[in-house]
């Protein structure tokens, strides 16, 4: 018999909470669990300024008394606080609405080796990643005379463990990990200054992605480049959303592609299915299969086998993400995009949001109008909404007239709306930006946008 005090494994702590969710009369339940590890440290003039080594765990139950969901978790894995858990989800479901859902049936999963971790990786010390930091500090620093200073350089390491297992008998588990470094700087002219960024992150401490002397070289790059920037006279452009921040622009506009968004009428994208939403050039994939992306997986977070999805193809929307409660409403399958960690409530979510490379180079779409504004950095988010679709917010990058660039641009308002702007584009560029991130999106020309100065 495990003693009271002692602290279960996950897998000791989902059949505890499955025989206490069974004795309370719970016909169905399942179960996440995680755990995850990190550690990292952050530097100021040559010297630590902090370090962080975390541990967390945790599991949460979800029950049902007859269609009525209950949700409960506990950060430890003793049978006291489990017990607690499996009381308070059933004291919840007592509570909540009745929900249609059926469990997934354990299934065959792809054999796949998605390249999530890297067990070398869990061998970097904070040691290391001093000395890498202090290195990329340091060639910052020196990297222009207008630097005036290096506010922000860390670096971290982490890994992650997740597992689901319901009722019906299945049981997924998977491990991940990476290791991340960025680098932020300052450039002063006059009473100007401007912060240049550039961070490194993915699978492997390999020294042909984690090079300092790049890092800090495009960090500079980026803070001198926007020093004598000014506002553009206010007007409608051809605006072309660098890959910096295209990533940026699309992922604030993910739900409108969600079941779930579309039944309860967040979503303008209800009754459009088959329906031409964007300009031919555009098509949008959910794709949890692409070896060592942040957002691949084998199982989605209810623990639907994981598929990759057509949302968008060629300017025609093809399907809604579904998880198990919103396929259920919609009387169709869901397609393994439900989202759901231990603390939470069931979502949905993209796998990796992947917009698929254009054919043009960059220097093809700003040639393609006599003016053109390329936006490089952005500044908030506040004034958009995914509901409406309206983008309100600031910016900052560069005019190019006939192809050449010709002034570097701040203090202006970009002011559209998403679905127009899906209609509106002119082109992709067969370029990523070379972030590691689950959201994958070329430089994107749109045909008009109003700017204001």
């Amino acid at each position: 018999m495990i003693r009271a005090t002692k602290t279960l494994t996950p897998i000791q702590a989902v059949e505890f909470l499955f025989d206490a969710a069974r004795k309370k009369g719970a016909d169905r339940f399942d179960a996440v669990a995680g755990e995850s590890e990190s550690l990292g440290l952050e530097l100021f003039e040559g010297k630590v300024k902090s370090t962080e080594i975390s541990n967390s765990r945790g599991i949460g139950i979800r029950l049902f008394q007859g269609h009525r969901p209950g949700f409960a978790f506990t950060e430890r894995l003793t049978p006291e606080a489990l017990a607690r858990t499996v009381d308070d989800a059933w004291s919840h479901a007592a509570l909540t609405d009745e929900v249609e859902i059926d469990l997934p049936e354990p299934a065959p999963l792809p054999d796949l080796d998605l390249q999530s971790f890297n067990p070398a990786l869990e061998s970097v010390t904070l040691e290391e990643l001093k000395a890498f930091g202090l290195k990329l500090e340091a060639l910052a620093s020196k990297g222009d005379a207008r630097i005036d200073n290096v506010p922000y350089l860390g670096a971290s390491r982490g890994s992650g463990f997740s597992l689901i297992a319901n009722s019906n008998g299945l049981l997924y588990e998977s491990r991940s990990n990476s290791i991340s470094a960025g680098v932020g700087v300052v450039a002063k002219e006059g009473d100007v200054k401007k912060m240049g960024v550039y961070s490194r992150a993915g699978r492997a401490f390999d020294p042909a992605v984690f090079d300092p002397a790049f890092m800090a070289r495009t960090a500079v790059e980026r803070a001198v480049e926007l020093l004598d920037a000014a506002p553009v006279t206010s007007g409608a452009y051809p605006v072309v959303f660098s890959n910096r921040v295209s990533a940026q622009v699309f992922s604030m506009f993910g739900s409108p592609f969600f079941a779930e968004a579309v039944q309860k009428g967040q979503s303008r994208l209800k009754d459009k299915i088959g329906e031409k939403i964007a300009a031919a050039a555009f098509s949008l994939v959910s794709d949890p299969f692409l070896l060592g992306f942040p957002g691949s997986h084998l199982f989605d977070g209810e623990g639907v086998p994981a598929r990759r999805l057509d949302v968008v193809k060629d300017g025609v929307l093809q399907t809604f993400l579904y998880n198990l409660e919103s396929a259920k409403k919609a009387g169709v399958a869901p397609t393994g995009t439900g989202s759901r960690g231990y603390s939470g409530k069931a979502g949905t979510g993209f796998a990796n949001y992947i917009v698929p490379l254009g054919t043009e180079s960059f220097g093809q779409l700003v040639a393609k109008h006599p003016k053109t504004l390329v936006i490089v950095k952005l500044e908030g988010g506040s004034g958009c909404s995914a509901i409406s679709g309206e983008i309100s917010i600031g910016a900052q990058g560069f005019l190019y007239e006939n192809g050449v660039r010709t002034q570097s641009v701040d203090r202006v308002t970009l002011s559209t709306n998403f679905f127009d702007l899906l209609l509106g584009i002119q082109g992709l560029s067969n370029q990523y930006n070379d972030v590691f991130s689950s959201v994958k999106v070329p430089d994107v020309l749109v045909e008009s946008v109003h700017v204001s100065g």
